[in-house]
């Protein structure tokens, strides 16, 4: 879910065609090595057919652009603004999250990186209370320091964000990627 709505968020900038999506993308959340063609434009469709975009358009040389609609602003609001409401986070949908939030100007990042705090701690306080056996004891454990990895990441990038609260925004990049799916492809 993290490339759906990584790329709804990148559409509140402003109508895009889908190797522009991508690669506004992988600029931002910088951990991730690649994302595969083919995943981009299944997953432009499968927003098309939910309702989160529609069609805007070509740019000059045919490339299709894609745009918001109401329910994609709400759901791209809800997660530059929102962390996970769970016990039960995920490291790079975290990672994602965060990092395009934090690059993007109508996000609330650090609200987003207090929501992930939130939940890796109820993960730990959980994990306390599930070892009754030594193999559970043991998987708690790893879960556990992964879990404190997690919060002291987000208390890195959120001492960044509050003692340089511009340090991650990034604009539309002006460079053109030299790919993009051609109308009827």
């Amino acid at each position: 879910m993290s490339v759906q709505n990584g790329f709804l968020a990148l559409l509140t900038l402003g109508p895009a065609y889908g190797s522009q999506l991508q690669s506004e993308f992988l600029a931002r959340a910088a951990h991730r090595r690649q994302l595969n063609a083919g995943q981009v434009y299944s997953t432009l469709e499968r927003m098309t057919d939910q309702g989160l975009i529609a069609p805007a358009g070509t740019t000059d040389d045919g490339l299709p652009l894609y745009e918001l609609t109401d329910a994609g602003s709400e759901q791209a609001r809800q997660w530059l603004t929102h962390g996970p409401h769970d016990s039960r986070p995920d490291w790079d949908e975290m990672q994602d999250q965060t990092l395009v939030a934090a690059s993007l100007p109508d996000a609330d990042a650090p609200h987003v990186l207090a929501d992930y705090r939130l939940s890796y701690t109820e993960k730990i306080r959980e994990l306390a209370h599930d070892a009754d056996s030594r193999a559970l004891l043991a998987a708690n454990r790893a879960a556990e320091l992964g879990a404190k990895a997690a919060i002291e990441w987000i208390d890195e990038v959120a001492a960044t964000l509050a003692a340089h609260p511009e340090a991650l925004l990034q604009e539309r990049s002006s460079d053109r990627p030299r790919r993009g799916r051609r109308p009827g492809s």
